[in-house]
């Protein structure tokens, strides 16, 4: 694993960033639900992307990988939502 990392490790730099923007820029709109949703959103869709292009350039790109990401992104979405709309 720590070998992989090390390969890879401008790709989880990515990935880093955008979960931290996303963290940021959803404590940033606290008194705006609407717009936390939105990041949300649009945070979940960058990790996907982030997740196909990975497994793309790494070679292991395969339909069951897409679904995977998918699902955790949408799984996300629907525990956030209940916490904003709470």
């Amino acid at each position: 694993m720590i070998k992989d990392i090390h390969l890879h490790l401008s790709h989880y730099i990515f990935l880093l960033s955008i979960l931290i923007m996303g963290l940021v820029s959803y404590a940033f709109f606290a008194p705006f639900p609407d717009r936390q949703f939105g990041v949300v959103i649009l945070t979940s869709i960058l990790y996907i992307i982030w997740g196909i292009a990975h497994h793309h350039l790494e070679g292991s790109l395969h339909a069951k990988v897409m679904v995977e990401y998918t699902l955790i992104a949408l799984l996300s979405i629907m525990i956030l939502r209940g916490v904003i709309y709470r």
